[in-house]
């Protein structure tokens, strides 16, 4: 079974490491605030200072630096993020502030597809939709269409232009062949793509046995975020777990 930070670590490697120098400490600051939040490492950090060399003394902390952001000597990080408001560094020691914690309440500038069947989940995309927006995240559903304007190759467009591609699962969603052709599009693209399954649906029904393969592969359980209890609390326990996939932590 994974570890929570083996969990934690691929769900931060579909995020890719910046390369501007100002972004890659706040995403850096950003991570480490958000393992203090899981309980992966504490607050506080010793370490061992040298010249040219900096070794941090957390097991988990070592890894995480290891194995997502390539990090074996920590000088340059720790330099690097002392001289910002995100650390406060002593001789064998550094702490993670406040500002580090409130970069949680602030999410990537994404670029987010929500697709859904209006038979089975407009109330809920309408609900995705307005909770992405107020963590200044960009959703867009496909009745924001204008009247008349070519809706087959508008939706092709903004898919091919998206970041991340959310198809919402309903109990009867696959039987429709525009949804299908969507999800489609997201794999055709390379699209991220995040399904989060409700109302009972379920992919080993029957009725979807003719799915094309590479759709099933896509929407599987195990990348999917799924709504355990058919109430306000069930939605909304998977609609955190969706915006924690965007790096927020409401």
């Amino acid at each position: 079974m994974a570890s929570e930070l083996d969990k934690f670590l691929e769900e931060r490697s579909k995020f890719e490491i910046p390369k501007s120098d100002v972004e890659w400490v706040r995403r850096l600051a950003h991570e480490m605030a958000m393992g203090v939040h899981r309980g992966l490492w504490p607050l506080f950090f010793q370490m061992w200072r040298q010249p040219d060399e900096t070794v941090i003394f957390d097991e988990n902390l070592k890894a995480f630096g290891s194995r997502r952001w390539k990090i074996d000597n920590w000088r340059q990080p720790v330099e690097r993020l002392h001289g910002t408001e995100y650390i406060v560094a002593g001789h064998d020691h550094f702490t993670v502030t406040r500002a580090a914690f409130d970069l949680l309440q602030e999410a990537a500038p994404y670029d987010i597809f929500i697709s859904y069947r209006r038979k089975d989940s407009s109330a809920l995309a309408l609900l995705v939709n307005h909770r992405l927006q107020q963590f200044n995240l960009s959703p867009f559903v496909d009745m924001a269409l204008q009247p008349g304007g070519y809706w087959h190759a508008d939706l092709e467009e903004r898919i091919k232009d998206c970041d991340y591609f959310i198809i919402l699962l309903g109990k009867e969603t696959l039987s429709s062949l525009m949804t299908i052709k969507e999800i489609q599009w997201a794999l055709q693209y390379e699209k991220t793509i995040i399904p989060l399954w409700h109302s009972g649906f379920d992919l080993n029904d029957q009725t979807w046995a003719d799915i094309d393969r590479a759709v099933k592969d896509a929407i599987q359980q195990t990348n999917a975020i799924i709504v355990q209890d058919e109430s306000a609390s069930g939605y909304n326990s998977a609609i955190v777990e969706l915006l924690n996939r965007f790096g927020v932590t409401p």
